[in-house]
Order: C-alpha cells, then sequence, then structure tokens
C-alpha cells in the first residue's frame, strides 16, 4: 500500500502513510453499505507524508514540523461497488455525514 490518506475524521490530520500489511473480505457487518467489504490492515508503516494543505495560502509558514506522523498501524473499511469498469474500491473521509469518497485505482 502506497501513499494512502486516513479515513473518515482521520483525514483531516492530512497524514499519508504506506507499508506492508493484510487485507480480508468480508461478510461481517462493518463499513456503511450492506454487502461485502474489504478490511485493509498496515501492520507496519514503511512511511509517513503529508498531504498539501489547499487552504493554505500561497508562501504561508507550513505546519509540517509541528505534525504528527501517521500512525505505526491503521484499518481501513474499504467499500465495494461493481460499475461499468469493473469493480471500484473506496472509502468514506471527512466528515462521514458528508459521504465524501476517497477511490483507490491501481497503478499502471
Amino acid at each position: 500500500m502506497k501513499l494512502l490518506d486516513g479515513e473518515e475524521f482521520d483525514f483531516d490530520d492530512q497524514w499519508r502513510m504506506s507499508g506492508a500489511g493484510t487485507w480480508e473480505l468480508t461478510d461481517r457487518d462493518i463499513g456503511w453499505g450492506d454487502g461485502q467489504h474489504v478490511s485493509l490492515c498496515v501492520t507496519r508503516r514503511t512511511s509517513s507524508a503529508w498531504r498539501e494543505d489547499e487552504d493554505a495560502e500561497d508562501g504561508a509558514m507550513g505546519t509540517a514540523d509541528i505534525r504528527e506522523p501517521a500512525p505505526d498501524t491503521y484499518t481501513w473499511t474499504l467499500e465495494l461497488e461493481r460499475g461499468d469498469k469493473g469493480l471500484a474500491l473506496y472509502f468514506f473521509f471527512s466528515d462521514p455525514d458528508n459521504r465524501n469518497t476517497y477511490c483507490l485505482e491501481k497503478e499502471r
């Protein structure tokens, strides 16, 4: 997994992480949608970075020196949707009431 942002309110912390871990297709009642989900767990973070703050003014001082890195381990609940282009994996970010989606794509 490479440079994946945090899910739900963790997205607002602006960290990104890369690492190794496991995934599991599950029928358990997790996530927001009905049906199966993928539980993606990074068990060993290999790197941490931050997204650029879109609200920052040009030339404004960054806060990267005071931000905490991504957690050492993290678990995402990925929603699944079958569309015209195949199976899509995504999760919700920021305020869950707004239901913003972060779609995952395979590197080509």
